[in-house]
């Protein structure tokens, strides 16, 4: 038994992994199985309580949910270790906060029945690269693989694979929100010796561009002049200092992604789709259409997911950049997308027989039981009813496309021992998440009908 994952040692653990997932020989992909379900959820930050000592009637259906399912995803937000063990630090540039569980909720997560999880996040180096290093060595003791993270580029964007016994099944993660150390990177050669690769996750960058007009555009020039480090004559751009502004026919704020980390990210959808039967393609961004509308920023440290602003907590609509990228994740292979990071319920869209989940809210959300949350830098946090309300959906396939979807409500306990885990939503939460949800998918031509309590998309 694993008793200390932490530095080296975990590090060398994931790196054996990953070589195992890219060694194995596979057969040439196939349709998705037919009758094969898969099982999503959104965010997990916390509980800090052991789950299955939990007696919690919405913890035991969420179980039989997951159980019941050939595969089942999360995004792990949270470190996991036991910090009585831990030798390394919190990092000084961090995610929002340090949210942390024990080494036992690996193994928690195990018997829940989730299979795969994310660690591709603004969390996942709260407490530096040995943690993250830890983190992974405990999962992967439990049985749970993950993918987005590992050490060096190459091995944090590599698809990481799990067998069931319908087939091989491959998650691809990545993020587009995240703190700039977090990205793992290559070793450093000095004295002729190289060290190890940097333990982090896999980076989609995206940089917010300021769209006005021509007008507008020559007057910043005029104003930035020797400023404008960026530019240079005849340049249809102009920066001032990191925000960066371009000439264009319709004005506003959009999101751009690095091709180069697109490329890669796709690639790898593409790698996944020749070594298994079904792909599962993921990310973890908090830029909203909200944000455009508003006038945003990209991510930085302590923003805590802009929680007070009406704008993200309540208005999840993707980001321009984001369909697009789901799309191409699909045509190349990708049999599910799953957004996560703003913690409410996003729409749902099938593209080509293959869902797309713009959010999912959070699986769990355990900040000591409570609404409103002051961080230990003073930051008042202030959690809408959004944030307490997720939907777990159970997809089947047929000919390799959706037969059905049925998506089943939740509500975010507050307080008490089953604090920040999902429960039973009463019959008139259960037709207003639902609802939302309907609301918000008809947006993409999506088709949900509500029978007894439960969320029905039917395949085409």
């Amino acid at each position: 038994m694993i008793r200390r994952a932490t530095g080296m040692v975990a590090a060398m653990l994931t790196g054996l992994i990953v070589a195992a997932n890219l060694a194995v020989a596979a057969p040439a992909a196939m349709a998705v199985p037919d009758g094969f379900t898969f099982a999503a959820a959104g965010d997990m930050i916390g509980p800090y309580h052991d789950l299955p000592k939990s007696e919690d009637p919405g913890f035991a259906q969420v179980a039989a949910l997951f159980r019941g399912a050939d595969a089942v995803y999360a995004n792990q937000e949270g470190s996991i270790f036991d910090i009585k063990d831990f030798r390394g630090y919190p990092a000084a540039e961090n995610g929002g906060g340090y949210p942390l569980q024990r080494s036992q909720f690996a193994r928690d997560l195990k018997t829940m029945g989730i299979s795969l999880v994310s660690k591709a996040n603004n969390h996942a180096t709260d407490w530096g690269s040995d943690g993250l290093a830890a983190t992974v060595g405990w999962l992967t003791a439990a049985g749970v693989t993950q993918a987005g993270a590992g050490e060096g580029l190459e091995a944090a964007r590599a698809p990481a694979y799990v067998q069931t016994v319908k087939g091989r099944v491959a998650l691809v993660s990545t993020a587009s929100t995240f703190p700039p150390m977090a990205m793992a990177g290559p070793p450093v050669a000095r004295f002729d010796i190289a060290s190890r690769a940097r333990m982090g996750i896999s980076p989609l960058h995206v940089r917010e561009v300021g769209v006005v007009t021509p007008q507008q555009l020559q007057s910043l020039r005029q104003i930035v002049g020797p400023l404008d480090f960026g530019g240079s004559p005849g340049s249809n751009e102009v920066r001032l200092g990191d925000q960066v502004f371009r000439a264009g026919a319709k004005t506003g704020p959009v999101w751009e992604m690095n091709m180069g980390d697109r490329d890669a990210v796709i690639a790898s959808v593409k790698a996944a789709r020749s070594k298994a039967k079904f792909v599962i393609f993921s990310i973890h961004a908090h830029q909203t259409a909200g944000h455009q509308d508003k006038g945003g920023a990209p991510y930085e440290p302590m923003m805590l997911h802009w929680a007070n602003e009406a704008a993200s907590s309540e208005d999840p609509r993707p980001a321009n950049f984001e369909p697009a990228l789901f799309h191409a994740a699909i045509d190349a292979g990708a049999d599910a997308v799953v957004r996560t990071g703003p913690h409410v319920l996003g729409g749902i869209e099938i593209y080509k027989g293959k869902p797309i989940f713009y959010s999912l809210g959070s699986l769990f959300f355990d900040f000591r039981g409570r609404r409103t949350y002051t961080t230990p830098t003073g930051q008042v946090m202030n959690f809408p009813d959004g944030y307490f309300q997720t939907v777990i959906p159970v997809t089947r396939y047929a000919h390799g496309r959706i037969d059905e979807i049925r998506l089943y409500p939740f509500a975010i306990q507050v307080g008490g021992p089953a604090g920040g885990m999902p429960g039973p939503a009463s019959s008139d939460e259960a037709r207003r998440i639902l609802e939302n949800l309907k609301s918000m998918s008809a947006v993409f031509g999506t088709k949900i009908s509500i029978q007894n309590g439960i969320g029905i998309i039917r395949g085409s």
